[in-house]
């Protein structure tokens, strides 16, 4: 039987208690490490790590093989990133975000996740990246995001 790839999207709206200005660099690259424990990611290009259209770097995590990821659009002014990723073997994806401010000078930031299974280990991956499973890992960022915002440090189990 020939393989037959699975596509999963799924997006979701975070609420950050703080202004645009402190949340959007939150989700660069090495922005991201100040908030997510365990997040190291190997920066590629350029070498210092800037977030621009672009940057190229790679991440291993636990139990996961190593993920390249391109930034393919970026607009600090606009509060949009793009990052394209493949975890060769396994999946290629889209994570979307989208920033902007709330009348109350917090942060609405709308993050959309899309995947393509590339095997069938990608497929068994996105059996398991359900709405639920989604739902449960953006209420983890919502609340280290808030954590970092108020206390300037990561919140370790996030």
């Amino acid at each position: 039987m020939p393989f037959v790839s699975q596509h999963v999207s799924h997006s979701h709206t975070l609420r950050v208690n703080a202004p645009i200005e402190r949340v959007f660099p939150l989700f660069e690259p090495l922005g991201e490490r100040a908030w997510a424990t365990g997040w190291q990611p190997v920066m590629l290009y350029p070498p210092s790590g800037a977030a621009r259209t672009g940057t190229v770097f790679t991440t291993d995590h636990d139990g996961e093989d190593t993920t390249i990821w391109t930034i393919a659009a970026y607009d600090a002014t606009a509060g949009l990133i793009t990052y394209h990723r493949v975890t060769p073997g396994s999946r290629a994806g889209i994570i979307a975000i989208h920033c902007a401010a709330t009348p109350d000078g917090a942060t609405a930031a709308t993050i959309t996740y899309t995947f393509t299974a590339l095997s069938g280990s990608g497929n068994d991956f996105l059996a398991g990246f359900t709405a639920a499973h989604y739902t449960e890992e953006m209420a983890l960022w919502e609340a280290a995001l808030n954590h970092y915002a108020l206390h300037g440090a990561p919140l370790h189990h996030a």
